[in-house]
């Protein structure tokens, strides 16, 4: 699987922006908050990728946060919901909102996302129901998991540690960076917000 890709913004358009990796440029659609979070073109960026491949067509999705693909994968285990709807619904809300609507199954405030009916909406709080709690702020993708592990073992809190690491992921400037040196500056301003 492709978890990312780095390289230089080419294009924004109101679905799509292109990412070029030295030669090869990579289309990726994307939702409304990712495009907004985005810097302007010929920026370096990080984006977190969905590889959809179906007999007909593959289509690349792309996502300025780790919460927001990991909604994007829940979204998909729900009948009926392809990526270009789940595309849709991230487009009309955030990760949080869309949580915080899940726990109190708040049909009409999902019903009220652009291209979701209400039907739908019900059957996304019946399959999903009890499903995000904890999973997306809470879980680290796999260069986190390292850092958190490291943390725990200088005796921090496992749930605190996996939450900060989660949450440092997802800014900017972190994402911006890769390998070794996105780790040892996770670990560092990990260890500062666990210490205050």
């Amino acid at each position: 699987m492709i978890n990312s890709i780095s390289g230089k913004l080419t294009f924004k358009s109101p679905e799509a922006v292109g990412i070029d990796t030295g030669g090869v440029e990579w289309a990726l659609e994307v939702t409304a908050s990712t495009l907004a979070a985005l810097p302007a073109i010929g920026s370096q960026v990080r984006i977190f990728t969905h590889l959809h491949h179906t007999q007909d067509s593959m289509r690349l999705y792309g996502f300025a946060a780790l919460a927001e693909r990991r909604l994007f994968h829940a979204l998909l285990t729900v009948g009926g919901v392809g990526p270009s709807l789940a595309r849709k619904i991230l487009s009309g809300t955030t990760p949080e909102r869309f949580s915080a609507a899940m726990e109190t199954e708040d049909v009409d405030a999902l019903a009220s996302i652009p291209g979701l009916g209400k039907k739908t909406a019900q059957k996304i709080i019946l399959q999903l129901r009890g499903k995000l709690a904890g999973n997306e702020a809470d879980a680290p993708d796999s260069g986190g998991k390292e850092v958190a592990a490291a943390l725990i073992s200088m005796g921090f809190d496992s749930r605190g540690a996996a939450r900060a690491v989660a949450e440092i992921l997802q800014e900017e400037d972190i994402v911006r960076l890769s390998g070794q040196e996105q780790e040892r500056e996770i670990l560092r301003r990990a260890i500062i917000h666990l210490s205050s």
